[in-house]
């Protein structure tokens, strides 16, 4: 899982007037993984399947312009 940190603009409005009190804080949250997404017997779906094969196209497609024309 991967964590990034945001800033919790709830607590900051909450207590931006209040002396002795934070000005802002940060707060972590975690993103779950990519995956593919799979129907109840784990198999990938056929939108799943279509999906990565036109990001895989536009991948090889980005690569190729900038082998070519770089």
């Amino acid at each position: 899982m991967v964590t990034f940190v945001k800033f919790d603009v709830e607590t900051y409005n909450r207590t931006k007037g209040l002396s002795d009190s934070p000005i802002y804080t940060f707060v972590e949250e975690e993103t779950p993984d990519i995956e593919m997404i799979t129907d109840s017997e784990g198999n990938p779906t056929l939108g799943g399947r279509i999906g990565y094969a036109l990001a895989y196209a536009l991948m090889a497609g980005f690569i190729g312009y900038f082998v070519v024309f770089i």
